[in-house]
């Protein structure tokens, strides 16, 4: 990797900015950002461009040097006679004279990194080189607060101009690796590079190069992706950045390990411990990100940082850090990240943790979707097996992580030790909120196979029953529940909102999702009663619920209120990205596929647990997206990195719905074989059943396998998709299905598509109505207006399929506007889709000869002078228009100028 080059990136700061920058500075420029960004590189650039025209002097500050006077100008003092070191003004007439004398009429520069490490007597005569006119400068600073006075003073006078290197944003990052790499690289990979480096380019080329050299990074199917989820980071980087935290002041430092070891932590908790100037300090710098939303916030800006910050800072010191932070923190303060991170660091420093310390952290790591830790901290317990709240929790983590056989094992495990245990009679003491918890585990479970799924629902109903005081004594539930229970009020409001996600679960599951609506939206009542995470994940599954069930309008309004939500700092990143995804999808089931795909990415900037690779369903939703629009180049481009990646490793089950979407964009672009390949290879089905991924993968099978050459067999499979739908009341899922197969060919499905369309909300319910109309009237006028329609939506696919039909039957169509407003549509659509032509149209492209005469005649010509322009016989020329219009499709002279735009667009 060391041997790779890596081109200039993209969109930064060039040369060329900096030679203008200089030109425009009364006397140079201060070019500033993060250790890794770039500084050093761009002040290559700039003294490679000007040395031929000017007289350079490299000077080097370091911290060693700013205890000794003139450190920085050693380079330059060391020529000159020793007198004129005893004092700053002859210092100055000495430099003055000496660089004018070497420069021989040619502008001075001096070229000085690191500037922070200047001292003030370098600095002052340095300032006042530059303020009369002796040398410009070329200076680059980490951190432009630790700049001397005098040397600051230069930038707010205004004689630098300031230019600072900010971390690259993602998709920059992905393409220089992409161009470093010669390939694509996975959307994981990517984010793993990117979250853990901070944007910084230095960072991204040594974590790529120790990745590559230890196989971690690797290519698949033609696609870079990461064949491990541990923290990528080896020892290279870990001697770099332990060398640069060796320059901070041990405030600073103290201030960074305790963010870096308990995760994001109120600002006013750090304060009582860490002194305000050095938390400033780091804010400045870039080390340090502060919140402003209340209670204020402070996490690490690296991930990088805090991985080797963790790793390398001695258990003693870690644990005394723990002990004060632990002190220093006001309990209103302690909000549920904080809990989790403080007993993740106990583990990591050996601190001990009380079991119910231990399983609380565990529960909540469970809810925050950091499963890896959930396992740790159950496992820590001593005798765990034999807690029921315990095994609950272990089950409930290894379930989640598709580890379903272990989990398994776990629960029947203990009912063995346990006897029967759990199994508490209709009569007697409350149940605890261990035991309801412990059958949410086993419902959890249940609920990963769709054999056990009823069981699952079984299950919930009588932990539902025991909650709301509603078991009868003539009821018997699986496990004999008790009635009522204990643990106080906040067990029993964490109880109930773990039932509600787990109902909703599995009623959508079981595909009714009109259940799974009323369920949450009556949790969801009292909105601002619950936190963030839990209105989050509850509002995702029923955004999900109302675009399935047909009330797309209501899913897209949620959809706006949630994604507020989403970029919360107490929502986990493993639960933001889950619902992100969730929502993505929703939306784009919904119809509503503009708002889809502006759908801004959640906590780019927040690490996912150690262990959990990038959750793919956000960019595969976009990427599904894409194929539904029709525009299968674009569909591909993002669906090949993602296969690749899934094929290593896919916890969310979601190989199936890529390799099913990539068949039926590469049967759109007219390549059945590599179709075929996809479908062969497609895995049999999502991991985790559920009634979005199956019908997504059943649609985009039907049409991979039939809709280009058998849109009957295709039209008949849509159809028997949109019955089952129908059953499960999942209008919204029917309608997609009704729409696809009338557009196939399956007419006499109209008034169905009406009728279903009628029963939904949204605009693509509109489209659809509209489009069931003009079919059931005959009336072409309305079907292009739907085309029309169905273009302005960004619904591609639909607006072409509609304008062909039309142009297909122009034979019939006296209404010339309406066959050239048709035609203009499809010509938009396929530029944007760029789909192939028919081969039947292919057969009608008009001749290199006849476009020629077309060309003259759509500008005005006469046949006679067309044929005296060509040296033909005007008769000729007649022959040729009549074959021209045959293949346009027109029968005017004056239709050329359109309708020739189009077929010179056909013949590039």
């Amino acid at each position: 990797m060391s041997s790779r080059t890596w081109p200039q990136i993209g969109g930064r700061t060039t040369g060329e900015d900096l030679i203008r920058a200089l030109e425009e500075s009364r006397a140079g420029v201060l070019i500033t950002g993060a250790s890794g960004s770039g500084k050093s590189y761009l002040t290559g650039l700039l003294t490679k461009e000007i040395r031929d025209d000017a007289y350079i002097v490299v000077l080097r500050a370091s911290a060693g040097l700013t205890t000794s006077p003139y450190g920085a100008l050693n380079v330059l003092l060391r020529d000159m006679d020793p007198q004129f070191l005893s004092h700053p003004a002859l210092v100055l007439s000495g430099l003055t004279a000496l660089l004018t004398a070497r420069a021989e009429g040619k502008p001075v520069y001096l070229v000085i990194e690191n500037a922070g490490d200047v001292d003030e007597f370098a600095g002052a005569v340095i300032s006042q080189l530059a303020r009369n006119g002796t040398a410009g400068l070329i200076l680059t600073c980490s951190d432009p607060q630790r700049l001397g006075s005098e040397l600051s003073r230069l930038c707010t006078d205004g004689y630098l101009a300031r230019i600072e290197l900010e971390p690259l944003p993602l998709p920059e990052a992905i393409s220089w690796l992409e161009a470093s790499l010669g390939g694509r690289i996975s959307a994981s990979a990517a984010h793993e590079f990117w979250t853990a480096s901070g944007g910084n380019p230095h960072y991204l080329k040594m974590l790529a190069g120790e990745l590559v050299e230890s196989g971690a990074l690797a290519v698949r199917d033609g696609v870079w992706v990461l064949t491990a989820t541990d923290r990528p980071h080896g020892p290279a980087i870990t001697d770099l950045v332990v060398t640069r935290l060796g320059k901070l002041g041990p405030g600073e430092r103290m201030a960074m390990e305790i963010v870096s070891l308990a995760g994001t932590v109120p600002l006013e908790a750090l304060l009582a411990i860490a002194l305000p100037d050095d938390v400033d300090a780091l804010e400045k710098r870039g080390i340090l990100v502060v919140d402003d939303s209340l209670p204020r916030t402070v996490g690490m800006q690296n991930q990088l940082l805090c991985d080797v910050i963790r790793a390398n800072i001695p258990t003693g010191r870690s644990s005394d850090l723990r002990r004060r932070f632990c002190e220093a923190v006001e309990p209103a303060l302690m909000h549920p990240a904080l809990r989790v991170a403080l007993a993740a660091w106990a583990l990591e420093c050996g601190s001990p943790l009380t079991e119910a310390e231990a399983l609380h952290a565990a529960g909540l790591a469970n809810a925050r979707a950091d499963y890896p830790l959930a396992l740790r901290l159950v496992r820590s317990v001593p005798g765990h097996s034999h807690s029921a709240a315990a095994v609950a929790e272990e089950s409930t983590a290894l379930a989640a992580l598709g580890a379903v056989s272990e989990a398994r094992s776990v629960l029947r495990l203990y009912r063995e030790q346990a006897g029967g245990g759990t199994d508490i009679q209709d009569t007697g003491p409350p149940a605890s909120a261990d035991a309801l918890r412990f059958h949410l585990a086993e419902a959890a479970v249940l609920q990963s196979d769709r054999e056990t799924m009823d069981q699952a629902a079984e299950r919930l109903r009588h932990v539902r029953k025991v909650l709301d005081g509603d078991l009868m004594p003539g009821d018997v539930a699986p496990t004999g529940l008790p009635q009522g229970m204990n643990g106080g009020p906040d067990a029993e409001k964490a109880l109930r909102e773990e039932l509600v996600l787990a109902e909703a679960r599995v009623a959508g599951h079981l595909g009714r999702h009109a259940e799974a609506a009323a369920l949450l939206e009556d949790a969801l009542q009292d909105f601002e009663t619950h936190g963030p995470e839990f209105r989050f994940m509850a509002g995702s599954l029923l955004c999900e619920a109302w675009a399935l069930t047909g009330r797309q309008a209501e899913a897209a309004d949620m959809a706006g209120q949630l994604l507020a939500d989403g970029r919360d700092p107490m929502v986990s990143a493993a639960a933001a990205w889950q619902a992100a995804g969730r929502l993505r999808f929703a939306l784009l089931l919904a119809g509503c596929w503009e708002d889809s795909a502006s759908m801004l990415q959640p906590h780019w900037d927040s690490p996912l647990p150690a262990g959990q690779p990038f959750p793919a369903s956000f960019d595969l939703a976009m990427a599904v997206l894409r194929c539904l629009q029709g525009r299968a180049h674009e569909g591909l481009e993002s669906l090949v990195p993602l296969i690749g990646q899934l094929r290593v490793r896919d916890d969310e089950g979601l190989l199936g719905v890529a390799t099913a979407a990539a068949a039926y964009a590469s049967a759109l672009q007219g390549e059945p074989e590599r179709a075929a390949s996809y479908l062969a290879r497609k895995s049999p089905g999502p991991a985790r059943p559920g009634r979005p991924m199956e019908w997504i993968t059943a649609y985009f099978t039907i049409l991979a396998a039939d809709g280009v050459d058998r849109p009957q067999a295709a039209s008949d499979a849509l159809m028997r998709l949109a019955d089952d739908d129908h059953a499960a009341g999942n209008h919204g899922l029917e309608v997609l299905a009704l729409g696809s197969a009338v557009r196939l060919g399956r007419t006499a499905a109209a008034p169905r598509l009406l009728e279903t369309a009628l029963r939904c909300d949204g605009d693509f319910a509109g489209l659809c109505a509209a489009y069931a109309n003009a079919v059931l009237a005959h009336d072409v006028a309305q079907q292009v207006a739907v085309a029309q329609l169905a273009q302005d939506l960004q619904h591609d696919r639909f607006a072409f399929d509609v304008a062909e039909a039309v142009i297909r039957g122009a034979h019939a169509l006296e209404d010339r506007a309406l066959l050239l407003q048709a035609r203009r549509i499809a010509e938009t659509c396929r530029h944007r889709m760029r789909a192939p032509e028919d081969t039947s149209q292919h057969e009608d492209r008009i001749t290199a000869r006849e476009l020629e005469i077309a060309t003259l005649a759509a500008r005005g010509h006469s046949n006679k002078a067309i044929a005296a322009r060509l040296h033909l016989s005007v008769r000729t020329v007649e022959g040729h228009l009549y074959q021209i219009y045959g293949k346009l499709k027109i029968v005017e002279r004056s239709e050329l100028p359109f309708a020739l735009g189009l077929a010179e667009g056909n013949q590039q």
